[in-house]
Formats: structure tokens, sequence, C-alpha cells
């Protein structure tokens, strides 16, 4: 499915379509990111390449005579004048689909998400995507400026970058959502040679946040699971739970990702899908237990 590449220019994808078109509408997404990533790899070769023959032109041009050979002399000139042009216009076509490069992780992310929900969604059940592109220090995610007992002054930035909400196929209401923690460090230290020195860290976290809104008639004993519910919680390794709501129409869970998260398994980083799967799954099970409490008040 083809999709209007100008609405990215605010790097802000939003859509409410079925799980199908929204995997279409992702793969478009992926073409044109794709497309940039490939113009500016070859415009900034062209870039340099033309620069290094305007410098070798000029060099040839300022060192002829005009009546010695003026033909030499001459295509020297131009050339030099032509490359330095088309350098120039190479380094802007860099910038500009610099600019337009999407973060592979995002989109990969949501593909597999949508691919993992179609499962318990009916084929025409819309799902509400609001993808984020921005970097995550863009000014309109910046949260506040404070400083630390060791003198760090501390800039920190909240980037909600994605939403998804959906209904399954019994009813229940499903919301997840991802947001990025970033702390940009630095701190002025004198040496003792005089000279102020700074010093310059960011430490950054992510979290992921799954919602389920039930109909309390369906799931009577919801609200009273107590420290089960925790304990029937698994998240995969190198994460954090951080909290856990329970209540008679809904449940909502946050993980803390510690570190570098991506779509793969791999040492370096957390794969943030497994983090969803786990989460679904997580609260599926709390679902199930309160089912199975039903049953036993209606059977004792």
């Amino acid at each position: 499915m083809a999709v209007d590449a100008n609405k990215f220019r605010a790097r802000v994808y939003r859509t409410q379509l079925p799980g199908s078109q929204v995997l279409g509408e992702l793969d478009s997404l992926r073409d044109l990111d794709v497309r940039h990533e490939k113009r500016a790899f070859w415009a900034i070769r062209v870039g340099w390449g033309a620069l290094v023959l305007a410098v070798a032109c000029f060099l040839v041009w300022v060192n002829t005579e005009a009546w010695e050979d003026p033909t030499l002399h001459e295509v020297a000139r131009k050339g030099c004048v032509l490359l330095f042009v088309v350098s120039l216009a190479a380094f802007l076509l860099r910038a500009l689909s610099s600019r337009l490069d999407l973060e592979n992780r995002r989109y990969e992310l949501v593909t597999r998400l949508v691919r993992l929900l179609q499962a318990d969604t009916a084929p025409q059940e819309p799902m509400t995507v609001e993808l984020d592109f921005r970097p995550a220090t863009h000014s309109d995610k910046f949260s506040g400026e404070s400083a630390t007992v060791n003198g760090w002054t501390v800039k920190s930035y909240v980037d909600r970058w994605l939403s998804l909400q959906t209904r399954l196929l019994d009813g229940t209401y499903l919301r997840v959502e991802m947001l990025e923690r970033t702390g940009k460090r630095s701190r002025s230290k004198r040496s003792s040679s005089g000279r102020y020195k700074t010093k310059y860290k960011t430490l950054s976290d992510a979290l992921v946040r799954v919602r389920l809104q039930v109909k309390p008639e369906k799931y009577q004993h919801l609200g009273r699971l107590g420290a089960r519910a925790r304990d029937a919680v698994k998240i995969p390794l190198g994460c954090r739970l951080k909290s856990l709501s329970v209540e008679e129409d809904r449940l909502e869970l946050t993980v803390l990702m510690k570190g570098t998260w991506g779509v793969e398994n791999e040492r370096t980083q957390v794969n943030a899908v497994q983090v969803m799967a786990m989460s679904l799954l997580s609260l599926y099970q709390l679902l199930n237990l309160s089912r199975a409490l039903d049953k036993k008040a209606a059977h004792p």
C-alpha cells in the first residue's frame, strides 16, 4: 500500500486501519527509508569525489598560464567551478536525505507487534497507531533541567514514540505504549592548569507499558488476585517489572529496559519484541487465573 511521503516530513506516522493495511503502510515506510539511505550513501561519495576533483582542477588552473596553454587553463577553471557546484549539491542532498532517514528498529518493532496481534484481532478490526520518528532529544520532548549532588547538569527528555490501540477478539481493549527517557549530562571542572574542562555523558532507558481493559462481569475475581498477580508475571532477563496494576476492569504492566534495545536476539541489547510478547502473555495469564477462580466459585 502506497503511503503519502509528504506527511513523513514531520516524521510522525499516524493511522487507524486494520492490521493488514497497517503492515502495508509500514512496508512502504521501510521502502521509503531504504531509498533515503541509498541516496545518502551515494551522495556523500559523489560529494567527496567531486570535491577532490575540484581541488585537482584548481591546482591545474593556478599552475598554468592563460597565454601558455589557454585551452587547459580554461578547462581547469570551468571544471573547478562545475565540480565544486556538484560537490555542494551532493552534500546538500545527503543532508536532506539524512533528515528524512527513519530509525529502522522503530518501524521493525511495530511491524512485529502488529503481526503478533493479528492472531487475536478480527481481520477488519482497526488499529490506531502513532509512531514518532523524531529524535529522542527533540525540543518538543524536553521535560526539564536539574542538577545532581555530584555537580552534573542534567537535561531530561521523554520520548513517547509509540502508541498502539485495538480491540481483541474477546472484546478486551488493548493499549501498548513505549517511551524512551534520555538524560544529557554535562559537568565543568577547573584543572590544575587553570583551564575549565567540560565532560559530557548521555544515559537512557526505555519503558514498555501494556494495558488491558476488560468487562468486569467476565472476570469477577480479577481485582482479588493479590500477590498471585505479581508471581504470574514473566519478563525477559535484562528487564525489571516497574509497576503492575490489577483492578476489577483493567490490568496495566510497565517494564523497564536498561541500555540498548533492538528487535533481534543479541547479547548486547534487549529484544523489545520479546518484552512486549511476554508482557502480553503475562496479562493473559492473569485473566486465565481470574476465570479459574470464577469457575471455582461457581462450582465450590
